[in-house]
């Protein structure tokens, strides 16, 4: 996924783009949520969320991986 195209999807999801990096990746925020695209997709994610743009540097302190609707699949 582009940036371009992570950005478009983050915003029809309600999340704005924050000034934030995790990864070289944008990070988006949408109340006390973060989200990043998922870069390495191991799992089939395109998020990673977290409750802190610093939580979405670890799998230990993220929420978990998310599809593209943010349905969690995985750690």
């Amino acid at each position: 996924m582009t940036t371009a195209q992570a950005t478009a999807l983050a915003y029809s999801l309600g999340y704005k783009k924050t000034s934030y990096k995790s990864h070289g990746q944008p990070v988006f925020k949408k109340g006390n949520r973060y989200i990043t695209p998922d870069v390495d997709s191991h799992s089939g994610g395109v998020w990673k969320m977290a409750t802190s743009v610093k939580n979405l540097g670890s799998k230990k302190t993220r929420l978990g991986t998310y599809d593209a609707s943010l349905k969690r699949i995985g750690d």
